[in-house]
């Protein structure tokens, strides 16, 4: 596995048994650390420091140097402002010999992971959490105190794990450790937003605006020895970055189907790709290779990757690696254009705006008029979005978790809103910007891009998120929400920008057409060809080996799992024991 780590003594030397547990690879040595550079990963250092960087840097201020290279030079000059300058998805450690200093270092939205455990006086770090569990002294003990959380989201937030002694860095953020101090986790990188009640700007300036700015980005990868293809869903996101892709020159694009058809997005892909002459691929997923493909999906990722569409990713990457080096996704659309998530909120908040307009008497008519369906009206100070508590699918809900768990102690009925708070409280927005940029903060690194790194890494692939670019997200954060949601016939009209740019290029159903994920077949799945594997995977999940659930709970799923939600509740459930299963929680 690729990436970086390293322990270092904050108090003495490195055993040698903790060296020897990082296993093969590039060193650097001190008497109180050592760096291991492992596949897809760069080290260097001087007299002075130590710095090693995984993953790649798509613009930096000096060409014709590794990533630790620009970081080392950086550094010796202007310290943390080196981040500043680089613009890339990476992860990185810099030791400063003369005061044992060490700092961690993640890019500014999270597209690659870090992680850290401390254990007396030494810290070790690692890109994987797996790498961290062969050091000596950090234990694989659950943390039952977030089995709510990710039950509730199908994730834990940054810097909670499921692992007790293991901690993930956040986001924009940098964890410092140096003798005699414990280790400081603070945000190196925020993300400014339009200010309240900011005005709409024009339309032709912006929309050009945000062209340039895509092309640039999508350029910026592009670029080099690397052969470079797009994964394609047919959806606005990964249609634009095709579009631009296929400016730059030919473009290889792939995309899942699925075998039965009913849920196949294909075609629509397919007609994107003929229109932008793409050489184009499909990958036909079947009931068969969705159950094959736990368990290869499970030893990739280092928390559980509850979504099953991680298998057709994984499969999709096995296949473009045979034509490419590196593919460019089109995650990060929906939090910075404004995505389907916002769609009936940003009606909701019209009309909410408008009843708050009313006075007293009209507010009870429209009351007497809607019944129980009338618009809520908040009369505290929470954001829109957190009253309503938004951000992230719900799989677990308090109810089904009482049903659930074991100990009434880990079902936490506040669990939703005390996570979600601090991304609310680090922005003030309108209510669109402030709800995009909780998942931004949230969904978006600990389960989109999680899962779509970790299957690009088990398949050998390089992959690389365009609309994540720094100045492209840092514009579209300072334009208000309502120029990017505006009302539409029948409700609104999300990621506007995006379909007006692709409304010369593609035809009117391609542009206008819902948003649609990853095909999704496997609830129906689950009540015809799958039910043998389901039944055999809730057969090792009524074993409990860490006694996790109330007797009976998983077998009451099973009958109802063509209602809506159940079959979800149970995909989580099967990742997440064949994850604890495979890192040998307790």
């Amino acid at each position: 596995m690729g990436g970086i780590s390293g322990i270092v003594n904050l108090g003495g030397a490195v055993d040698d048994g903790d060296a020897r547990s990082l296993g093969a690879g590039p060193r650097f040595r001190a008497s109180g650390a050592i760096f291991v550079a492992r596949p897809r990963s760069t080290l260097a250092h001087n007299e002075q420091f130590a710095v090693m960087v995984a993953g790649h840097f798509d613009r930096a201020p000096a060409t014709g140097q590794s990533a630790a290279e620009v970081v080392l030079d950086g550094w010796q000059r202007s310290g943390m402002g080196v981040f500043s300058q680089v613009e890339g998805a990476w992860v990185a450690a810099v030791y400063e010999r003369a005061t044992e200093k060490l700092t961690l270092v993640r890019d500014p939205f999270g597209v690659r992971r870090l992680f850290w455990s401390t254990h007396g006086n030494r810290l070790a770090f690692a890109s994987g959490m797996r790498a961290l569990l062969d050091v000596p002294g950090v234990s694989r003990e659950l943390a039952r105190e977030n089995l709510a959380e990710f039950l509730s989201f199908r994730y834990v937030h940054a810097p909670r794990t499921l692992l007790r002694d293991v901690r993930a860095l956040p986001p924009g953020h940098m964890v410092t450790a140096e003798p005699g101090r414990p280790p400081k986790l603070e945000p190196w990188f925020r993300l400014r937003h339009a200010p309240p009640y900011s005005p709409m700007p024009p339309d032709e300036e912006t929309l050009a605006e945000i062209e340039r700015r895509l092309f640039r980005a999508v350029a910026a990868r592009s670029t080099g020895k690397e052969r470079v293809g797009v994964f394609l869903s047919g959806g606005l996101d990964s249609s634009a970055i095709s579009w631009v892709a296929s400016r730059l020159g030919p473009v290889s694009t792939f995309t899942v189907g699925v075998q039965d058809g009913e849920d196949d997005e294909a075609p629509y892909a397919g007609r994107v790709a003929t229109i932008l002459r793409a050489k184009h691929e499909v990958v036909r997923v079947s009931p068969e290779a969705m159950e094959q493909g736990v368990d290869a999906v499970v030893e990739a990722t280092d928390a559980p990757v509850t979504d099953p569409a991680a298998i057709p990713q994984y499969l999709l990457g096995v296949a473009a690696r045979q034509s490419v080096d590196v593919v460019l996704c089109g995650d990060g659309g929906d939090e910075i254009f404004g995505g389907r998530m916002v769609g009936v909120l940003a009606s909701q908040l019209r009309l909410s705006t408008w009843l708050r307009r009313l006075p007293g008497a009209g507010r009870r008519l429209v009351g007497a008029a809607f019944g129980d369906k009338r618009p809520e009206i908040e009369d505290d100070d929470s954001p829109f979005g957190l009253a309503r508590v938004v951000g992230g699918v719900v799989a677990f809900d308090k109810a089904a978790r009482r049903d659930l768990m074991r100990d009434p102690g880990w079902v936490r009925e506040g669990i939703r809103r005390a996570c979600l708070e601090p991304f609310y409280r680090e922005v003030v927005s309108d209510p669109i910007n402030e709800i995009l940029h909780a998942y931004l903060r949230g969904r978006m690194p600990e389960d989109a891009l999680a899962r779509t790194g970790a299957v690009a890494q088990a398949a050998d692939l390089g992959v690389r998120a365009p609309l994540l670019d720094r100045d492209l997200v840092g514009f579209c954060a300072n334009i208000p929400g309502p120029w990017k949601v505006r009302p539409g016939l029948a409700g609104s009209v999300t990621k506007w920008p995006l379909r007006e740019l692709l409304r010369p290029v593609l035809t009117r159903p391609l542009v206008s057409r819902p948003k649609r994920v990853l095909p999704g077949p496997w609830k129906r799945w689950f009540e015809g060809p799958m039910e043998p594997f389901l039944r055999a995977r809730v057969s090792l999940l009524r074993e409990d080996p860490l006694r996790l659930f109330m007797p009976g709970a998983i077998d009451a799923l099973v009958p109802r799992v063509g209602q809506p939600g159940v079959a979800e509740r149970l995909w989580t459930l099967i990742f997440l024991d064949a994850w604890v299963r495979s890192v040998g929680a307790t």
